[in-house]
């Protein structure tokens, strides 16, 4: 019942944060002023598909493909964000990056789990990690530093 009460209240808050930043976008829009760069609702696609792409990432078995697929992805996350002299010194593992993409997109650590076809907890050991390594204290914080860094779209 706990655990229900708990996927229940985060997919809520999931629910309202998407709620809240759609109404700040039609806002801007009838104001006919220009959302940031990477507030629009195309970088919003991107970012979705590159989640879906990182989760197809865990299934493939060929190194050779995985690696290639890996740097494919590392491209994708790193249009547009490229800032010179800035480090992207911490080297996250491709299941900390499928993860934290998951959680880029407001999926919930049940709902990772279940795509990525891991357990609940190893997504949380996973973003515990990727949290840790990029020097966060929360999820959304480990989001935002993994997107300035580049590693994300």
């Amino acid at each position: 019942m706990a655990d229900a009460a708990r996927d229940l209240e985060q997919e809520l808050a999931v629910r309202d944060e998407v709620a809240r930043r759609l109404a700040w976008l039609s806002e801007r829009a009838a104001a006919a002023e220009p959302a940031p760069g990477l507030m629009t609702p195309q970088w919003e696609l991107v970012r979705e598909a590159y989640a879906d792409l990182r989760s197809l990432a865990g299934q493939l078995t060929d190194s050779e493909a995985r690696q290639q697929f890996d740097v494919a992805c590392e491209k994708l996350a790193a249009a547009g964000h490229s800032v010179p002299g800035v480090s992207r010194a911490p080297m996250l593992s491709p299941r900390e990056l499928d993860v934290l993409a998951c959680v880029a997109v407001g999926r919930s650590n049940a709902d990772a789990a279940i795509e990525l076809g891991i357990g609940v907890e190893t997504v949380k050991s996973y973003l515990h990690s990727a949290t840790r390594k990029l020097g966060s204290r929360s999820r959304l914080e480990a989001v935002v530093a993994a997107r300035r860094l580049g590693l994300l779209p």
